[in-house]
């Protein structure tokens, strides 16, 4: 896949540089056409010349077309450095260096979640980080609320499993969207006012009002126009005149504010009706994609035609950003209830969808996200989603955040079982918990999972693997995790299909309270029917293996003289060894007996 990439920006910078040329080319020929203007002009002006007038009117002409010209260069350019910048994110997932991206969805983070902070969902070094290919708020936050709250029902699982599978094939397109929506990235607002507004039924004025200002301007502008032969219809022209200044005050700041709306969301008109243009023209067989596309393109509403409307009165209303221009455009025409009342007529013929398309966007930049897995790691297969009991089989299953090259594959076998896993520092014990956990999140969002083989029931996932304390509300650390695990258990009463991966139990007391607390909390969740896997370094736990419902597994290690190495493979049975000892001494702390 690499070479796709590679060979993707080698080819962008190729014509990158030809579109650069042209660029500057353009930007010359505009100043010495600018030049030929003023020369014509001082010319003309002089000696009146039929000549050096043509010559300023063409090459107004010409003016005016170069910078159209320019224009749409510098945008082809913006959109070959947004393609640029796409396929350089795809190497660095490939790389390793992903790391380095900005957008962590750190404000998507929510501690009290079952499992976002265990799992590292969000954060520095995480899923979000990896996947998300989403621009858009929208985008941004369903993409999030699937990592979170991943689909309960296999038909919708299956139905998302074939869209991401399709998507995965158009690669060509998933970058050409993402590409689309990252040029105006830092620019974008948030959508909810305009959703907000277009749902309302509320108009800013009465109908009377509205008939009266459209009416209004034809008879202003009718009796100025008279005044060019008569003087009979001065006083009307300065009246009508008069008073349309005066509705033109009265109604600014009502005007402005509704206004404000399209004006705020310039560039999220241009993001979407790019993107809109990109999904219209693109086939799709999946019915999830395909049902998307259905709400957005209706004959009679269709999303394109209502980005393209909304982009014109936009345009209708920067007009009068200047402010000699904003005056004469109201006092003649009342502009502003002009540009209202275009909105107003807008949002009665689309308000109600607009939600459903900016959400259809959204969510197809969500499925884009987990469309890419298997274009930027190797490894990855689509799992079985299982009905009734609770169950995970896999075969050469690992964790998608480790690179290729150092991901250690594991199988795992759980029916109605609750393994108990030992071993000793440093083993992989707590990555092995993430990987099931990580895995089952893209598996109920139909994502690809890191496996050769993987099927499972549907589970609630729960989890207990990083421990805060509460300093501002007295709590411990071990007492937070008390807390943490009574979520857990309380889950697991509520209903028995469910996963829990506990890491490394009451690790904050001693050991006496530390097994007893653990025993009592592995028959809470034996007795709950659910299923699942606790760490620990107590091999007094390892006792409660009954051959049945509760197993034993463990991790190990081997030396090599002062030499420490694993192998991360999992192992049936409890650990026989520790390595506390030796790990100090690889660390250059001295052993002092006694």
């Amino acid at each position: 896949m690499k070479d796709i990439f590679e060979n993707a920006i080698e080819a962008l910078e190729k014509d990158n540089k030809k579109k650069e040329k042209l660029s500057s080319l353009v930007a010359n020929l505009r100043l010495l056409v600018f030049l030929l203007i003023i020369y014509a002009i001082f010319n003309g002006y002089q000696g009146g010349s039929v000549f050096y007038n043509s010559i300023a009117i063409i090459s107004t002409i010409a003016f005016v077309v170069l910078v159209i010209v320019h224009n749409k260069v510098k945008g082809k350019i913006s959109k070959i450095e947004a393609l640029l910048e796409v396929n350089k994110k795809y190497i660095k997932r490939l790389d390793g260096t992903w790391i380095e991206f900005e957008d962590a969805g750190l404000e998507f983070l929510d501690n009290e979640h079952l499992y976002a902070n265990d799992l590292d969902i969000f954060g520095n070094y995480s899923l979000f980080k990896l996947l998300n290919l989403s621009n858009t708020e929208t985008g941004r936050k369903l993409f999030s609320k699937a990592l979170l709250y991943p689909s309960k029902e296999i038909e919708a699982i299956q139905k998302r499993q074939e869209a991401i599978e399709e998507l995965s094939g158009k690669i060509d397109f998933v970058r050409e969207l993402e590409a689309i929506s990252s040029i105006n990235k830092n620019k974008l607002q948030s959508p909810d006012k305009l959703i907000e507004y277009a749902k309302s039924d509320e108009r800013v004025f009465k109908n009377s009002i509205m008939e009266l200002v459209r009416f209004l301007p034809v008879l202003m502008i009718g009796f100025n126009l008279t005044l060019t032969w008569t003087d009979s219809f001065k006083y009307p022209a300065i009246i009508f005149t008069v008073l349309q200044v005066i509705l033109w005050v009265v109604g600014i700041l009502k005007n402005q504010e509704a206004l404000s709306i399209v004006n705020y969301l310039k560039y999220n008109l241009e993001t979407y009706r790019e993107m809109l243009l990109e999904i219209e023209k693109t086939d799709f067989e999946s019915s999830y994609i395909t049902n998307i596309k259905e709400i957005m393109f209706k004959d009679k509403l269709s999303s394109l035609k209502a980005i393209k409307d909304l982009g014109r009165i936009t345009d209708l209303v920067n007009i009068r950003a200047q402010g000699i221009m904003n005056i004469l455009l109201n006092v003649f025409f009342l502009w502003d209830y002009q540009c209202l009342f275009m909105l107003e007529k807008w949002k009665k013929k689309y308000g109600q969808e607009v939600e459903g398309w900016i959400n259809g966007i959204g969510e197809v930049e969500s499925l884009m996200s987990f469309s890419q897995i298997p274009n930027i790691t190797k490894g990855s297969n689509l799992p079985t989603i299982t009905g009734g009991g609770n169950s995970i089989k896999a075969k050469a299953m690992g964790h998608i955040l480790i690179n290729d090259e150092e991901r250690v594959a594991n199988d795992l076998s759980m029916q109605n079982e609750i393994l108990i896993i030992t071993g000793s520092n440093m083993s992989g014990k707590t990555t092995f918990l993430r990987t099931i956990g990580v895995n089952l999140v893209l598996c109920y969002n139909g994502a690809r999972v890191i496996a050769e083989e993987f099927s499972a029931s549907i589970m609630e996932i729960c989890s207990s693997m990083r421990i805060v304390d509460d300093l501002g509300k007295g709590i411990s650390t071990f007492y937070a995790e008390i807390l943490k695990i009574k979520k857990i258990i309380d889950k697991a009463e509520e209903g028995p299909n469910m996963i829990f991966l506990i890491d490394e139990i009451f690790r904050g007391t001693n050991s006496v309270d530390r097994i007893a607390g653990a025993k009592n909390v592995i028959n809470n969740l034996k007795n709950s029917g659910a299923i699942g896997a606790i760490s620990t370094h107590d091999l007094e736990l390892s006792q409660l293996d009954d051959g049945k419902r509760i197993l034993n597994y463990h991790f190990d290690d081997q030396y090599d003289g002062d030499k420490i190495t694993f192998d991360y493979k999992i192992k049936k049975g409890a650990s026989t060894s520790t390595n506390a000892r030796n790990l100090m001494k690889l660390a250059g702390i001295k052993m002092i007996e006694g």
